[in-house]
């Protein structure tokens, strides 16, 4: 009976838009018991409370039975703000809701509708887009599945992300909305601040910041978010600075200093591999559009933090790491090339080994760096000789590149070689079983390209004793290259004699 009220209003055009301007403010009003609340958790389930959400569905009530768009598209720059703010209020909330109402109100009829509160805003959200006269772009949001992001507290940073590139390409996006949204950077509501930021975060990618004025003040909003206490804000704060690749490309070197010390910081988040991810790809998008002299003091904070990566044990991780590093092989000319070259020196042994990473995209990725890292060893003819191994697109064959890399080296330089014997059997109780088994297969085309008499670094005790235990590893394959490797050391030998 109550829903059949309100779209009874809705049949009026001139009652309705006076009818939707009461409901907004009845959303935005807080309550007299609002100051009281201390918990974040409390915060959020009062303002998911009862009058702002009966108010919602009175929205998409009378919505639904307006005739005409044209009220739903001049009041558009306030309904959209107030009714992602009841999404956001009313993410990962459940009913029966705490009740701002009082029994009196209840029985007049503004008790809860039963459902999931939040499916219920966005379904008053989705109504006003559509009635709106955003036909195509509510089928888009509907085929992107964007709601169902949208309304699941684990992925709705990224359906406020869709969401908000869709509304841009729809040119629904404008300084009224923007201006609405600011104020939520600061809400003690953690829902708040991951909508409001994640909108932000997307938004960074649209010249209209720029345009309309608010790309320093959203620059420093995210800088300031890059602190927030919850990571998923941190994250998103990272991600808007990032897109300001996208946004105002030609701002980037005016703010690169600036860049480049959050993203940094960023890269050695304690407490979100998500964080540590996002500031790698932001970190990429950045690069790609610098030169060497831009990056400045940053290039040997930045080399150092990637490099910690290169063995870690989350894939994105380590396949972001590869890149990164690849990028900077690009980018390095001449300032810092001795100091870029030593850090390839100190990481070609993990490049080599992670050619055979568990993870075929990691592997690929680390092919394509490895291959633009080999020129700062120096060494041509064995430059040559990996070129022949990694022009192209031809299946990789890396025992016939190790064994290419350990020939070159005998005869070109024995200091390389003991370096890569050295940091390969370190590699021998990796956590990965592919990395031991290849660890294992390298160190002994290392020892069969040496001559044993001559080179006296192969300590040939402690090999043996570590092949022994890798006889017994949980790998059958690691079981049987160290096999292999054992006999071929020492044909016929007990360990021990």
């Amino acid at each position: 009976d109550t829903a059949e009220l309100w779209r009874s209003l809705g049949g009026d055009p001139l009652l309705a838009t006076q009818v939707l301007q009461a409901l907004i403010e009845k959303i935005k009003t807080p309550t007299r018991t609002e100051g009281s609340i201390t918990s974040e958790a409390e915060i959020d389930r009062h303002l998911a409370a009862a009058e702002p959400l009966s108010a919602t569905c009175a929205i998409f009530e009378v919505v639904s039975a307006l005739q005409s768009s044209k009220a739903v598209r001049e009041l558009l720059p306030e309904l959209f703000p107030v009714l992602l703010q009841q999404v956001s209020q009313t993410l990962g909330q459940k009913l029966p809701l705490p009740t701002r109402s009082s029994p009196s109100e209840i029985r007049k009829g503004l008790q809860l509708p039963e459902g999931n509160p939040c499916r219920l805003s966005i379904k008053a959200l989705e109504s006003v887009l559509f009635k709106g006269g955003n036909e195509r772009l509510v089928r888009a949001l509907r085929k992107q599945r964007t709601w169902t992001l949208v309304e699941n507290p684990k992925t709705h940073h990224e359906g406020v992300c869709l969401l908000v590139r869709l509304l841009l390409r729809s040119g629904l996006i404008t300084p009224e909305i923007i201006q609405s949204l600011l104020p939520w950077v600061n809400s003690p509501s953690e829902n708040h601040r991951v909508t409001s930021t994640a909108f932000l975060a997307q938004l960074m990618s649209d010249p209209m910041l720029r345009e309309k004025k608010f790309l320093k003040p959203v620059l420093h909003i995210l800088e300031e978010k890059s602190h927030d206490r919850n990571s998923i804000v941190r994250q998103m704060a990272v991600r808007g600075l990032g897109n300001l690749v996208y946004g105002a490309p030609e701002k980037l070197k005016k703010h690169k200093k600036f860049l480049m010390v959050i993203l940094i910081r960023a890269l050695s988040d304690p407490f979100s591999s998500e964080v540590i991810g996002e500031s790698m790809k932001a970190v990429a998008k950045v690069l790609k559009e610098l030169k060497e002299k831009d990056i400045g003091s940053s290039f040997r904070d930045l080399t150092q933090e990637i490099r910690t990566y290169f063995d870690n044990e989350d894939d994105a991780l380590r396949l972001w790491s590869f890149v990164l590093f690849g990028i900077l092989a690009r980018l390095t000319k001449r300032k810092w090339k001795g100091y870029f070259a030593e850090q390839v020196r100190q990481s070609w042994v993990t490049l080599l080994l992670h050619l055979e990473d568990p993870n075929p995209r990691v592997s690929v990725e680390c092919r394509a760096t490895f291959h633009l890292c080999v020129p700062f060893l120096g060494l041509k003819r064995l430059q040559t000789a990996v070129n022949e191994h990694l022009d192209g697109t031809a299946e990789l064959k890396p025992e016939e590149l190790q064994v290419d890399i350990c020939r070159h080296l005998a005869k070109e330089n024995a200091e390389l070689l003991e370096n890569l014997y050295k940091s390969t059997i370190m590699y021998f109780f990796s956590r990965w079983e592919e990395i031991r088994a290849v660890a294992v297969k390298l160190a002994g085309i290392i020892l069969e390209h040496t001559d044993r008499q001559r080179m006296k670094w192969p300590n040939l005790d402690h090999l043996l004793m570590s092949l022994q235990f890798l006889k017994k590893d949980p790998s059958p394959s690691v079981q049987l290259v160290a096999t292999e490797v054992l006999n071929d050391i020492c044909p016929g030998r007990v360990l021990g004699e």
